[in-house]
């Protein structure tokens, strides 16, 4: 019978082993050697590529682009982030400015709407955007995570960093 290890299991078994070789041999003269060894096991565990490592933050749930915008000072986009920690959403709103004769594009104002961590501890479905002359609406349904109650929230964005936030406390029906 043949074990077969991937590239990866040989990496990491390689860099342990680097790494506890000059404890095992040297004892408490093994803390000068770290960095040396510390080096080693970076140099092995090295992408090659860092576009082909690169994975989104743990605490980024969702990203949509929704709306264009334009003032004077430049064109672009709205990008939404909907973030996630203990089980509750929250909402990053991004103005992403395009580059001028081969500039890259960059976000020029990123804020992320306070109302939702500091009043309203939800779950929130990404929001609709609609799209008008004068601004970007947004529209999102949101559940209280202790009491279930539903909120209809309802964002107004307009130039780079300006938004207004409003939320309805929707009724329970019944007979």
């Amino acid at each position: 019978m043949t074990l077969q290890l991937s590239d990866l299991t040989k990496q990491v078994i390689l860099a342990a082993s680097i790494s506890l070789a000059p404890a095992l041999l040297h004892g408490a003269d093994a803390d000068a050697d770290a960095d040396v060894q510390d080096a080693k096991i970076a140099e092995v565990m090295a992408p090659t590529d860092i576009t082909e490592s690169y994975v989104m933050p743990v605490w980024v749930d969702q990203v949509q682009r929704v709306c264009p915008w334009r003032s004077n000072a430049g064109e672009g986009y709205i990008r939404l982030i909907r973030s996630e920690h203990d089980g509750r959403h929250g909402i990053i709103l991004q103005w992403i400015r395009k580059g001028i004769a081969g500039a890259p594009t960059q976000a020029i104002s990123t804020i992320a709407v306070t109302e939702l961590d500091t009043t309203y501890h939800v779950r929130v479905k990404m929001p609709e955007p609609e799209l008008s002359d004068y601004a970007c609406y947004l529209t999102a349904m949101g559940e209280d995570m202790m009491t279930e109650q539903r909120y209809k929230f309802d964002w107004i964005l307009k130039g780079p960093g300006e938004y207004e936030f409003h939320a309805t406390h929707m009724l329970n029906g019944g007979m």
